[in-house]
């Protein structure tokens, strides 16, 4: 019989090379049990099997764990997902734990959830860089180089107001010369996003033609951020997300079909009887109350 450090050895080899598996397990399990098998868990082990969980069993299981430690694994998650989790908590545990990440990464969270899920504000990216308009080619790039920041495929050009100008292509930034004004590289045909718009609205906006990131303003044209063409497509899969794949069988119901099935192939072949088609679990079941809790990610 392996002993108890064995075991915990055992456990962490499974949470660290399997993270998904481990995810699928441990969601069935109540959050207190989960908190208690995790809390001890190194961080970088952690952080894949939060974000390998459903929204809604990751969320109440973060909740109950240390609000340092919470706020360390929304850190180290997607952006997107972090701000899901943080939807889904109440507002006391939202603001405590927010109130230990770096002010600027707290300040991006608030902005965005003071949109509802369905919109462009809930998915923009607040830390794309914009310059203004007496910039030049290298001022961009070298702003960007030491903050080791990313510019979306996109340079958002805003004027002295912070309202939004025009954008310039990438591929056009590092062709130029580096003194040339980004004034003189502007394209001002695109329109930008409405933060309030829904992602369903802004599906099929021309921009997404020329750029792989739209800027996104509020109703005064200020900018706010911008929207990616991946994250839209993230967020009008959401829907999709919680309808199908957040819908799970129970370790008891896979354990009891499976049964079943060889079951049935054992008698059928004891009996010289050709097998039928094979019976496969029918989908759309979940644990009384998974879909309502699912349902609330929007406040």
């Amino acid at each position: 019989m392996p002993d108890v450090s064995d075991t915990n050895l055992l456990s962490l080899a499974f949470l660290q090379n399997r993270p998904a598996a481990a995810a699928a397990l441990l969601q069935d399990f109540t959050p207190e049990n989960c908190v208690e098998f995790l809390r001890e868990v190194p961080l970088e082990v952690l952080i894949p099997v939060i974000d390998g969980m459903a929204s809604w069993p990751a969320a109440r299981t973060l909740s109950l764990m240390p609000v340092e430690l919470t706020a360390d694994v929304l850190r180290g998650l997607p952006d997107a997902e972090a701000e899901t989790l943080l939807r889904l908590m109440s507002n006391e545990q939202r603001a405590a734990v927010m109130a230990q990440m770096p002010a600027a990464t707290a300040q991006g969270f608030v902005n965005k959830l003071a949109y509802p899920i369905s919109t462009v504000g809930a998915w923009m990216d607040t830390a794309v860089p914009h310059f203004t308009l007496d910039s030049s080619v290298d001022h961009c790039l070298d702003l960007v180089k030491r903050q080791q920041t990313h510019l979306g495929g996109i340079v958002i050009v805003v004027d002295g107001r912070h309202r939004l100008v025009g954008l310039v292509e990438v591929e056009k930034l590092l062709t130029s010369d580096g003194a040339a004004p980004l004034a003189d590289l502007l394209n001002t045909s695109v329109q930008p996003l409405s933060a309030r718009a829904t992602l369903w609205e802004v599906e099929h906006h021309a921009g997404w033609t020329l750029f792989p990131s739209l800027p996104v303003v509020d109703r005064h044209n200020t900018m706010l951020g911008a929207l990616t063409h991946s994250a839209l497509r993230a967020g009008t899969a959401r829907s999709v997300d919680r309808t199908e794949g957040q819908l799970r069988f129970s370790i008891l119901t896979h354990m009891g079909t499976a049964f079943m099935v060889v079951l049935g192939g054992l008698m059928a072949t004891l009996a010289g009887i050709r097998p039928g088609p094979e019976i496969r679990p029918r989908p759309g079941l979940a644990a009384p109350g998974d879909s309502a809790q699912e349902s609330g990610d929007e406040p």
